[in-house]
This record gives structure tokens, sequence and C-alpha cells, in this order.
């Protein structure tokens, strides 16, 4: 019992250990922060990430939790209307005509003076700035009274239409004027997020002649989430080459071992198209990719580069307080937060910190570091005083019975 209980006391130093540490930047005012995880610090947890920990300088747990965004980014700018012409009949109405820019308009911004009040309004277009269609027949402006400018903006929805021009006409009827300032709207683009890049240690391509296909092994220096792979084909010009990305895998029949292909993804590489395709998510170290080359020359790379979609911890952080990263256990659970029940009412747009100083230690590394109880000085010296208790015991036993005789 007390052998296995030293035996315990020995493992505990390694394996309570969470062996890779990173410093997260110091923010200069409190509230929610965004941190964008490092692929090192995903390359050296759990798949889940469930070890991973934010500790306060008192080693205390800081909560968070993780978010992966849209791998579609919307961002909109605002483009002023040229105005065509404008017009008030005095009593009547106000009738203003502005160019459409975008092939087709849903949304229209007026920006406005303040004005106590409210006006209807209707819009129509045209292509030749003759003859006129209806888009609006009845509309509303109101609450034209901005609270901390001179002005305020509208937006007007309208149905979806592709007129080169279009027309307003306000109804002054029994009304003072508004001061239409300018007209606008807003242009939307949808751009691809920026993906990871995710490095590998070892790129061995093999030709396999007899197959007619082209083997290419890559190993990474950890398990790793892929999410995506490009190619970068030097030559030749044209190519239409059937691929597969498979790991080798180790199975028993009949007391046999024997070594067969788990395929994780295939496509299809052609000239005429795009040569990134995104995959269902691979978590492995050792992979291959098999080209099928058929009669054709085998295909020359600049290069081939795996990506992996980025995940973000949202979390509050304390002005000039110090923070630490760990990770690296494979025994400790995913935590439970309140914070994370609030997930949907936090804004996609925080500041944004980054971890720094990303250190990975082997287990071996830890062990050496940390001394087991046996190795330390005050174990030595207890069991020299030990040691000499039995001496003396001993010695005065033996002295005791020399008497005697």
């Amino acid at each position: 019992m007390k052998i296995k209980l030293l035996l315990a006391l020995a493992c505990v130093n390694v394996t309570i250990a969470q062996n890779t540490t990173g410093v997260l930047e110091t923010v200069e005012t409190d509230g929610l922060y965004e941190i964008q995880l490092p692929n090192q610090i995903r390359s050296f947890s759990n798949r889940n990430l469930s070890d991973f920990r934010i500790l306060d300088a008192k080693g205390k747990e800081v909560p968070y939790f993780i978010r992966e965004k849209s791998s579609h980014l919307t961002t909109s700018e605002y483009v002023p209307f040229e105005l065509v012409s404008k017009e008030t009949l005095k009593d009547t109405s106000t009738t203003i005509v502005f160019n459409n820019p975008f092939k087709v308009i849903e949304d229209i911004v007026f920006s406005i003076a303040n004005y106590s009040g409210s006006k209807s309004f209707k819009i129509s277009g045209s292509n030749d700035g003759v003859e006129w269609f209806g888009v609006l027949n009845s509309g509303r402006l109101s609450n034209l009274e901005g609270t901390n400018s001179v002005s305020v903006d509208k937006a007007i929805r309208v149905p979806s239409c592709s007129y080169k021009y279009l027309k307003i006409i306000v109804n002054d009827v029994g009304s003072l004027p508004i001061n239409i300032l300018k007209i606008g709207g807003y242009a939307n683009a949808i751009t691809n997020r920026a993906l990871q890049k995710v490095n590998t240690a070892s790129v061995t391509t093999v030709q396999l002649s007899e197959e007619k296909t082209t083997q290419i092994h890559i190993k990474f220096k950890n398990k790793e989430i892929l999410n995506q792979v490009e190619f970068n084909v030097l030559a030749p010009d044209y190519f239409n080459r059937d691929v597969i990305i498979y790991k080798k895998v180790t199975r028993v029949i009949k007391k046999k071992e024997e070594t067969y292909k788990q395929r994780l993804a295939s496509f299809q590489l052609n000239s005429d198209s795009p040569t990134n395709f995104n995959i269902q998510e691979i978590f492995e170290n050792d992979i291959f990719i098999e080209i099928e080359n058929k009669d054709s020359n085998h295909l020359v790379f600049e290069g081939i580069n795996f990506f992996q979609k980025p995940l973000y911890v949202i979390t509050t952080l304390k002005a000039n307080a110090s923070y630490t990263i760990t990770t690296g256990s494979d025994t400790i659970k995913a935590p439970e937060y309140d914070l994370s029940f609030f997930r949907h009412n936090i804004s996609e747009n925080l500041p944004r910190v980054q971890i720094k100083n990303v250190v990975k230690q082997d287990a071996e590394e830890v062990a050496k570091q940390i001394p087991s109880f046996w190795q330390q000085s005050w174990f030595m010296w207890a069991c020299i005083s030990i040691t000499g208790l039995f001496i003396l015991f001993f010695t005065s036993s033996l002295v005791k019975d020399l008497k005697k005789d």
C-alpha cells in the first residue's frame, strides 16, 4: 500500500501540469473582448478545446465562451446618388430626380434637415427620364427630428427595381417643404472570411508509375483541424484529375493485422475551376493525397496549403490586468460558465486582443524541471536522519546485550 502511495505521489508532478501556456495582451479598459485563437493553441489543445483556460493573476479561472463566425463577411458602404433636378412648387410639392447607380435597388436613404412634422410622398422610376412608372404609390416620412444633430437619415424600403432614374414627389399641400440634403444608399459586399493557415511538418511526393498515380504524404507536428486545402499548380496548363485524401488505418482480421485506406475527402482538380476546396473537417497529423494521372504527365505543384476556420474566445477582461492561457490536458472537462448563456446578446464586433508567448513543453521536459519528491534535498536529509536513528537504535541495543553477557 505504501509503495503504491509513493508511486502515485511521484506521478503527480507530471499529470496535473498543463504544459502549454500563453499570455494575453493587456487592455486599457474594462469590458468584453474577442480573442482569435492562434493555430499553436488549437494544435496543442483537445479537439473541442475542453482544456482551454484563462487564468487571472491569482490563478482563478476567467469565464469565456467560444464563437465560430460565418465564413462570409458582409460589409456596407454608403454611396451618394447624383441629383439630376430639384423643383419646389409652393404649397404643392417638392420633386427630386436622382440617378440609381445600382443594378437593383431596394433601399433609399434620405438625409433631411430637422423638421417638426411628417410628409407623404410617392416614388416613380424611368429608364429615359421621360416616361415614368410607379414604384411606391404611397409612403410617409415621420420622426424627422434628430436628437443629437441638425439632420436625420431616413431609410425607405421600396420594391426591388432597376430603373436608371428615380423620382420622389413630396406632398407640401398645407405644410412647409422639407429640406432634403442628400440621397444615397448602401452597397453591400460579401467576402470570404480569412482562414488560418496550418503549417505542415513534412511533405513527401512519390510518383507511382504502375498505378499511374501521384502519392503525397503529409505530416503535421500535432493533430490539426483542417477545413480547406489549396493546390498551387505550376504545370501543365490544362488538367482534370480525380483526387482523394485518406489516412492509413490498421485493423485486425483473423488475428492478422492489415492496413487499409480510409477516405477523408474527394474532389476533382480542374484547370478551369478554383483549386481550393472546402472539405469536411479532418483532425489528423498524418494524411495522404492521391492524384489519379491516367496517361497524362503528373502535376507539378508550387505548393499545397491547408487552412482551418478561425475560432474566437469571448471573455471579460479588466484594464491593465495580467492573464495567462493554459491548455494541453487530456483529462480536463469543458467548463460551464454563465457567460455562455448570453452569447446571442453579445455583439460580434468586439475589440480584439492577441495571445502571445505561446510555449509548449513535453511531459518529459516538465518532469525534468519538476523533480520527484525523492530527488528533493529535504528527502535526502530525511533519509540520512532516519538511517542515523536506526544506527543509533541498533548500536544502543548491541551495547546493552554486551553488558548482559
